[in-house]
């Protein structure tokens, strides 16, 4: 589905903004559309291993495991908004939180002596 402005709708019993039934295509004929794609499956075999191990990870640290690949984190973070789209959930469902410098996410132990 496309995230386009044109294609969001606001559903007022839901108090939720969804997706029209507009698709967006990819070509695999230029380079910039065949990286998107490339980069587009090394975010689903993330957040596969993420999902299989029940663990949270930030939009950063998705950013980080492959920074090579991604460049810039905006792209990655995109990219994870169209799996999202794609898979018809939201970002939280997919175990990805934004969060701010410093904080921790995921299971944490205090022991107090």
């Amino acid at each position: 589905p496309s995230r386009a402005a044109s294609n969001q709708i606001y559903v007022p019993q839901w108090d939720r903004i969804v997706l029209g039934n507009k698709l967006v295509t990819r070509s695999f004929v230029n380079v910039r559309e065949s990286r998107k794609s490339a980069i587009t499956l090394r975010v689903m075999q993330l957040l596969h291993q993420v999902l299989c191990k029940r663990i949270h990870i930030t939009k950063r640290d998705l950013f980080y495991t492959d920074v090579k690949l991604f460049v810039d984190q905006a792209e990655s973070d995109g990219v994870l908004d169209d799996v999202a789209t794609m898979i018809g959930c939201t970002r939280s469902n997919l175990h990805v939180v934004a969060s701010d410098k410093g904080l921790v996410v995921g299971r944490i132990q205090f022991e107090e002596d």
